[in-house]
């Protein structure tokens, strides 16, 4: 036996990575070169709430529906992971060759291992959507580690105008797979990962604090998640309005140089009835920023803003 001075199997540990100008054009990659399938089994299997936007379109769906795959939706519980039960139903049909899960907001999906183990028994391949997740994933959790391929928006984390990653856990998945803006791996190589994880991490911690303290929790607003798990880094903070004012709330804060958003606030039309709960999820929320530009002081004037668009909007309703 030889014992080297150095590491020099290139395939030891190997996460072939490719850059695009987003995920969805590395969705598209995938799908294209993607091993043959059977006949029957060459669907997608994705959940049941994706946005859509008169901008942006739909960035996990729209290269799926251009592929020209069957695909389905599988049921989601209320606070946005996967009901196991319906998805198991669904891969029970022989037809899917890929099931997509979101990882919402950058909070790791928590029946991840459950999917797996779905994926291995019926044949299919793992796809995470990280659009939302890259600093999830870097922070060392599970998330980005169960799937055979790991999907990534990179301007959504980082303050770039476009980007998308797409890391192979499988190399036996690797065709003709090609990047098309390699020049983004030395930008995102550019930022201390950790840093801005822990920033986010700290605003989210501080703004649900502070919301928490408000008198009209519970009445005129829920969080989505109070709590944020070990390796979680949120993308935003997602509340759910009760009533109907989450537009005029929306309009309210960024009027006044809040930068809030309202995330899946339009559902695909291809979901259709079978959203159930998932589109009054859709008409109530909205999105706190955390992102790594926000200084802890800035939180409190935020929530005194939201608060008083809150009172105002309850008030237009009654």
């Amino acid at each position: 036996m030889t014992v080297l001075k150095r590491a020099e199997n290139p395939g030891i540990n190997r996460t072939p990575t490719f850059f695009y100008s987003s995920a969805r054009e590395g969705m598209a990659d995938l799908l294209a070169h993607a091993p043959e399938a059977s006949r029957q089994q060459t669907g997608v299997l994705l959940p049941r709430y994706i946005g859509w936007s008169p901008l942006e379109g739909s960035g996990v769906f729209d290269p799926v529906r251009e592929s020209g795959r069957p695909f389905d939706f599988y049921a989601l519980r209320e606070d946005l992971s996967v009901d196991i039960d319906d998805l198991a139903a669904r891969l029970e049909t022989g037809r899917f060759q890929f099931i997509v899960v979101i990882h919402y907001f950058g909070r790791t999906d928590t029946r991840i291992g459950q999917l797996r183990s779905l994926a291995d028994r019926y044949g299919a391949l793992l796809v995470e959507d990280l659009a939302h997740g890259f600093f999830t994933a870097a922070l060392g959790g599970g998330a980005g580690t169960w799937g055979d391929v790991s999907l990534y928006s990179l301007h959504k984390q980082f303050p770039l105008a476009d980007g998308g990653m797409a890391v192979y856990r499988d190399g036996s998945l690797l065709t003709n797979q090609a990047s098309t803006r390699s020049e983004l791996a030395e930008m995102v190589l550019q930022y201390d990962w950790r840093a801005i994880s822990m920033v986010r991490r700290q605003n989210f911690v501080k703004l649900t604090e502070l919301l928490l303290r408000l008198s009209n929790v519970g009445e005129g607003f829920s969080l989505l998640w109070p709590s944020l798990s070990e390796f979680d880094v949120p993308q935003s903070l997602p509340i759910l309005l009760q009533g109907s004012h989450r537009d005029r709330v929306y309009h309210a804060m960024n009027q006044q140089g809040y930068g809030m958003v309202s995330l899946y606030h339009t559902l695909i039309p291809e979901v259709g009835d079978s959203a159930g709960v998932l589109s009054e999820v859709s008409r109530r929320i909205i999105n706190f920023p955390v992102h790594q530009d926000i200084e802890p002081r800035e939180l409190s004037s935020i929530v005194h803003a939201f608060e008083a668009a809150i009172h105002s909007g309850l008030e237009d309703e009654a």
